[in-house]
């Protein structure tokens, strides 16, 4: 099993040096530059902080203005990549000549606090994203759509098609990844997380951030130009889930488990205006022991209505709650909840016992289901995204034999063995099962109407798991404006601090699917201004 800590390096093998009170964001930072006292581990013209697909564009698209680059990445390079590095990778792209309509479908999605200018933005990135892909030495594949998962809206028409390179996210991130190594000027190093960012306290422009090294040595980085902030979200951040999101909710992360909200804590002492943080993006079930041990989702994928043949899905009085097989309102093909932002019923809340009403819920499968490969496949050796597999931390078994002895699927001979172990009503599950075993027979299911995948729960010995809520990420961050440039509470742009990608995303409320790819590329614009700041000194 996949440990967080693995080999570390050194930074730049620069020496440590002391920086006193100035590690923490603006407490003592002197008013000006040249008198700022402060002893500089390194610097550059551009710090990029996060190096997913984000963090790339900025970093490349700062290097191709003539800057010099440090991307500071949490992670080993084993684990570099963000969520883009474990997305499906596809792009849903804006029609160059249609930008007008395109608009209209986008302000549809977006929250008051996504500004005009800020989709004009988005809109202008999205519809230049192939050029500048193809220019970089992209091999690009080009689809259709209609608008991702809004494709009913008539405006869906101005989003026609989808580009992909290598795949998938992983195939993208690779050449994202190759095309910064080999930019001039840019520097990248891992395990080697930024903690503060350093600014006049007074006029609040950014003069660098403080980051920690591999071995625990606070350093100052100087920035001369601008820091760019694409340090993704808080998807792995336990209390930052129950402050922002459902609280007590079994939650787990599909991507990166190095989003713990630090882009959040840095803004936040700087002053910047925030936005975004109650939309849920959610991803499909989970095996919830699995998650617990390995730290990220182990669950379904989101384009498989099979994946719940031969199972049911109950909560602790062993009575079903949902179309388990159901695909999402706004697009048939894609699996429940996937970015759901409807009331889920795994969430209902009862002010009778104050409690969730459905949770725990559980799997129920049998025989059949566990001899016909995989339960869980979205972490299995042939599975195309999501972090267990893609980055080696788990790989679940072709025949569920090693999750079985671990404990993480229960095994018994009858339904009511089954509950009693899981701790499910014994009877309350029987009856349910055996209900749910006549609508097979019948083909219809006279309780939630589900079609896909209607087979029974029949052979013995069956199983079954505690399951948890895929979390697919956040968009919750700093409010920005269409040059990327990070807003203070007044609107106006804190000097020198940039952001990118789903930190703050513009989606912030409704979000259409394959929009995340084009924003975290869309990056390259704040790369482009940071890198046009004139020096300070």
């Amino acid at each position: 099993m996949k440990h967080q800590a693995i080999s570390r390096r050194s930074f730049l093998g620069a020496s440590v040096l002391s920086v006193g009170a100035l590690t923490l964001a603006g407490c003592s930072a002197a008013k000006s530059a040249g008198s700022s006292g402060i002893e500089w581990s390194e610097e550059t013209d551009v710090v990029v902080v996060g190096f997913g697909g984000a963090g790339a564009a900025a970093a490349i698209a700062a290097s191709d203005a003539g800057a010099s680059v440090i991307v500071l990445e949490k992670a080993p390079e084993e684990d570099c990549g963000g969520n883009t590095s474990v997305c499906g990778g596809t792009a849903c792209v804006a029609d160059p000549n249609q930008k007008d309509m395109a608009f209209d479908f986008i302000r549809y999605q977006m929250p008051d606090t996504t500004t005009d200018e800020e989709i004009k933005g988005y809109i202008e990135e999205s519809a230049t994203l192939q050029q500048w892909l193809e220019e970089h030495g992209a091999d690009v594949t080009v689809g259709e759509t209609k608008g991702s998962m809004y494709g009913s809206l008539p405006t869906a028409v101005s989003f026609p098609t989808t580009l992909k390179v290598g795949g998938n996210g992983y195939g993208l991130f690779t050449f994202l990844k190759g095309v910064t190594e080999s930019s001039p000027g840019v520097s990248i190093v891992y395990e080697t997380p930024a903690t503060r960012l350093i600014f006049d306290p007074e006029t609040k422009e950014v003069k660098g951030v403080v980051a920690t090294d591999s071995a625990g040595n606070s350093l100052n980085i100087k920035a001369k130009r601008g820091v760019i902030l694409t340090c993704g979200g808080f998807e792995n951040n336990k209390a930052m889930l129950n402050a922002f999101y459902p609280p007590h909710v079994p939650i787990y992360p599909c991507g990166t488990p190095y989003n713990t909200g630090d882009g959040v804590r840095m803004v936040t002492e700087i002053g910047a205006q925030l936005r975004g943080f109650g939309s849920v993006e959610w991803g499909c079930h989970c095996c919830k022991p699995a998650a617990d041990e390995v730290g990220v989702s182990c669950g379904f994928t989101w384009t498989d209505m099979e994946c719940w043949s031969n199972a049911i899905m109950v909560n602790a009085q062993g009575e079903r709650f949902v179309n388990e097989s159901a695909g999402t309102v706004s697009n048939r093909k894609i699996l429940r909840p996937l970015h759901d932002k409807s009331q889920l019923p795994e969430l209902a809340f009862s002010m009778d016992t104050i409690g969730y009403v459905n949770l725990p819920m559980y799997l129920i499968c049998d025989d059949t289901k566990v001899k016909a490969g995989p339960v869980f496949n979205n972490c299995t050796s042939t599975a195309g995204n999501h972090w267990a597999n893609i980055h080696k931390w788990y790989t679940w078994s072709d025949d569920n034999q090693a999750e079985i002895d671990k404990g993480w699927l229960v095994k018994a001979d009858t339904i009511e063995e089954l509950a009693d172990k899981l701790g499910i009503d014994p009877a309350g599950l029987a009856a349910t099962v055996a209900t749910y075993n006549e609508g097979c027979a019948a083909g219809a299911d006279s309780a939630f109407g589900r079609e896909n995948a209607l087979s029974p729960v029949l052979t013995p010995p069956f199983y079954g798991c505690e399951l948890g809520l895929g979390l697919i990420n956040t968009q919750g961050g700093p409010v920005r404006n269409a040059g990327h440039q990070v807003l203070d509470n007044d609107n106006n742009p804190i000097p020198r601090l940039y952001t990118g990608g789903e930190f703050g995303s513009i989606y912030s409320w409704l979000y259409q699917g394959a929009g995340n790819v084009p924003e975290a590329l869309g990056a390259r614009t704040a790369g482009t201004n940071a890198a046009n700041e004139e020096p300070w000194e």
